[in-house]
């Protein structure tokens, strides 16, 4: 169990027993308290970051949907050869994969403009 001294009201905060606990005990001013809280890494991204997190999920879910399948990668190879390496945002990609998941992802972020 770790135990954290802090410089604030709070004397002594206990971390998690157990994996499964849903909280964490600590103790002020000589009374022990409990307290629940959710973890997860989503919750501790900036905007930005859920942001690019939305894009990345887009870009995977169509690439699995459309491109999943034997002859969704021969489509996908000649959508590559097609389009000359070249991506969305004018840089070249070495495999027909990073051209379309970067250019799903392009098509993401014009669709749903950060900030905005």
């Amino acid at each position: 169990m770790s135990e954290i001294i802090t410089s604030s009201g709070i004397d002594k905060i206990h971390g998690k027993l157990k994996k499964s606990d849903a909280g964490y005990l600590y103790v002020r001013n000589g009374k022990q308290f409990y307290r629940d809280r959710e973890e997860n890494y989503q919750k501790n991204q900036s905007p930005k970051q859920k942001y690019n997190s939305a894009a990345f999920a887009y870009a995977n879910e169509l690439m699995a949907k459309n491109y999943g399948t034997p002859e969704g990668k021969i489509r996908l190879a000649a959508e590559y050869e097609a389009a000359h390496h070249i991506g969305s945002s004018g840089k070249t990609y070495g495999t027909p994969w990073a051209w379309k998941f970067n250019s799903l992802q392009y098509e993401y972020r014009q669709a749903h403009p950060f900030g905005v």
